[in-house]
């Protein structure tokens, strides 16, 4: 009878520890989804930094908002540091459509809506060869006949005749 009992309670024993184990009772998991593909450019060019390329991969209109994305990839074999943003110009960067400038709007405290400065007012962008980094920033959008859209930055030259996404 106690041998009985002990195998009875070494099977309950076994099965605490079997249904404590993370993931137990969870659903059967699906497959990882693959990393997601980087967006297509609509417009590469050159930059004033050496070996550093800026993809222009977003500009959406939503709700009274334009959202601007630029990749930048260090195509060389050394690594690149520059900055796209020092002593906090936020308004070197700046989107034009029908003669017409839009500055990078900012929150009620009047910080730009966009990668944040270092304490000095900065955005350092540090590239290893091969890497890449976004830049975004959000600007009042045009009127709705308005399709296109030129950036202006301090990089290179402006970017131009650059499709507006409605969504």
């Amino acid at each position: 009878m106690l041998k009985r009992n002990l195998t009875a309670l070494a099977a309950v024993a076994a099965l605490a520890v079997i249904l404590a184990a993370p993931g137990a009772l969870a659903e059967p998991q699906a497959a990882a989804k693959p990393a997601a593909k980087p967006a297509e450019p609509l417009q590469v060019q050159e930059t004033n930094e050496a070996d550093v390329v800026a993809e222009f991969i977003e500009c959406k209109r939503k709700e009274g908002v334009l959202t601007v994305k630029i990749r930048f990839r260090n195509t060389g074999t050394a690594p690149a540091a520059f900055y796209i943003i020092s002593r906090g110009n936020y308004d070197d960067l700046y989107v034009t459509a029908e003669d017409k400038k839009y500055f990078v709007l900012r929150d009620e405290e009047r910080t730009p809506l966009s990668p944040t400065v270092d304490p000095g007012g900065g955005v350092r962008v540090s590239l290893k060869p091969g890497g890449t980094w976004l830049w975004w920033a959000k600007y009042p959008a045009p009127p709705a006949e308005v399709k296109k859209i030129n950036y202006v930055w301090t990089l290179g030259a402006p970017f131009e005749d650059i499709p507006i996404t409605d969504q």
